[in-house]
């Protein structure tokens, strides 16, 4: 389960829409250090934008959390969800319809979208198909705008077959 946001990461950061989306370079080469640097700057598997955040960009986090039955034991089921979270700038929001064209709304829900795209249904930590739950807006730091993707992951024994 430590692995899951980075594998969620992983999977997000290969997708070409996203990619472009995040960069603001709708040519981008998918091979070039351009492509291969969205992980180490607009990926993360903790909740990176805080206060002192000031660059107009966006960023993906990814987090888990486990819920465990009370009473449960070495053999018992457990609960965990994924969460995406984009967080945008303000002044980044707008996407510029000659860069994007065919792509309405704004930069943020269309990062939503896609991200939801790979992930939803996918079975990308091989325990079964992840769910969209919900989708909700958060606090954000000033000057930021940020919506939460909250996926299921089917439970399965700690130590034991899978559910």
């Amino acid at each position: 389960m430590v692995d899951y946001p980075a594998i969620a990461l992983r999977a997000i950061g290969t997708d070409e829409t996203v990619v472009k989306l995040l960069t603001n370079n709708p040519n981008i080469d998918m091979e070039s250090d351009e492509a291969d640097d969205v992980f180490d700057r607009y990926l993360y598997d903790y909740a990176y934008v805080d206060g002192t955040t000031t660059e107009s960009e966006a960023y993906i986090c990814a987090e888990t959390d486990v819920t465990i039955p009370k009473g449960a034991n070495r053999q018992s089921f457990f609960n965990s969800l994924l969460y995406i979270t984009i967080v945008c700038h303000k002044n980044y929001m707008k996407l510029d319809p000659t860069l994007f064209p065919g792509i309405g709304g704004n930069r943020r829900d269309n990062l939503v979208r896609y991200c939801d795209n790979v992930i939803n249904g996918s079975d990308l930590f091989g325990v079964g198909k992840l769910t969209l739950k919900s989708v909700h807006s958060l606090a954000a730091p000033i000057g930021f705008s940020v919506r939460e993707l909250v996926y299921e992951v089917p439970s399965f024994k700690l130590f034991g077959e899978r559910n």
